[in-house]
């Protein structure tokens, strides 16, 4: 898969039942280059034919590598690029070529995981809960204990003490502090956080953000172009340290707001902005709860999310449900995917 961060495509290969069984067997990233992330930024509409040609290169040459040292696969989970997430109009849109990939490797895909949950009420986002909630479980982790995944959006996974399941997108993560480093330096993040950590929080321009955050704190899932706009809105004022620190002090104040209340245990911080360093440090100041990477309790962060829907797939085929009403707030608890065959 390639997140919203738009930093290149993970693939990963595990071996499961679709429930509790999870084992990871081999995972790899291809990074997209400086001159792919700069036409994406551009427009995707006016260079779409080029976008997408590299997309689906660069997910084929991650399938590949993964093929190259493992046979015996049954199917390929491809989630595809995100490249707008509309759920208050019904959609979302998650670019990639299925044919190529059906045509290149001869095995099975699922893909389109969101449309069926969009389909039936639902916002078509997180699809990770179920895959992060038998993680937890087989980590055996005092409840209730949670999964944060810091992307280009940030989302969590929560299992409670009776074990049920609730999940949602707890607002901005990487996004906008990629969006204000890259149009300010020309840089594709801020290396653990250095620049943001030699900052100082404006205050006023803190609150107005948030402010602006809160009309859509309701919301299960949200579009990072949308939550890039409103964090970058009032900051064109500050210097680029004094701005990247108020980023990290917005981002991690909407993130407490919107899972303080839940009283965690253990937070587990997967994806990219678990290797902000001072953005995290921030976070557990305003968490009273054991706050770990996914390294700490033996997880391989860089990965998870693309293991999430090699699962996904799994689920799947089998028709058991991938989405939930206390997750992406579908009408009932429903399957998802489509699945291409492969005819000789």
């Amino acid at each position: 898969m390639s997140g919203t961060s738009f930093d290149g495509v993970d693939a990963a290969l595990i071996k499961t039942d679709g429930e509790k069984y999870i084992q990871k067997l081999d995972s790899n990233f291809i990074s997209y280059s400086s001159s792919e992330k700069k036409l994406f930024k551009t427009s995707i509409i006016k260079n779409y034919k080029t976008i997408t040609n590299f997309i689906d290169n660069k997910h084929l040459s991650a399938i590949k590598k993964i093929l190259n040292k493992n046979n015996n696969i049954d199917v390929i989970g491809v989630h595809g690029q995100t490249f707008y997430h509309k759920p208050e109009l019904g959609w979302s849109w998650q670019y990639i070529n299925v044919k190529k990939i059906l045509k290149e490797f001869k095995i099975n895909v699922v893909s389109d995981f969101r449309l069926s949950d969009l389909n039936n009420g639902g916002e078509g986002a997180p699809l990770v809960p179920i895959f992060h909630k038998n993680i937890i479980l087989n980590k055996k982790f005092s409840l209730p204990a949670a999964i944060l995944n810091i992307g280009g959006v940030s989302n969590i996974t929560v299992v409670h003490d009776n074990s049920s399941l609730s999940g949602f997108d707890t607002g901005p993560g990487n996004g906008p502090l990629d969006a204000l480093i890259n149009k300010r330096l020309g840089l594709h993040y801020d290396k653990n956080g250095k620049l943001a950590e030699g900052g100082c929080t404006n205050k006023k321009i803190k609150e107005k953000t948030l402010s602006l955050l809160k009309n859509s704190f309701h919301l299960k899932s949200y579009d990072r172009n949308y939550l890039d706009k409103i964090c970058l809105t009032y900051l064109d004022s500050l210097d680029t340290k004094d701005a990247l620190a108020t980023l990290v002090d917005i981002i991690t104040e909407f993130i407490s707001l919107k899972i303080k209340h839940l009283k965690l245990k253990k937070l587990i911080i997967s994806g990219g902005g678990r290797k902000n360093k001072f953005l995290i440090s921030v976070l557990k100041s305003k968490l009273l709860t054991d706050v770990l990477s996914t390294e700490n309790v033996g997880l391989d962060g860089d990965s998870l999310e693309a293991q999430a829907f090699a699962y996904l797939a799994v689920r799947s085929i089998k028709g058991e449900y991938i989405s939930f009403k206390n997750t992406t707030g579908v009408k009932k608890n429903s399957t998802g995917g489509i699945l291409h065959y492969f005819f000789n």
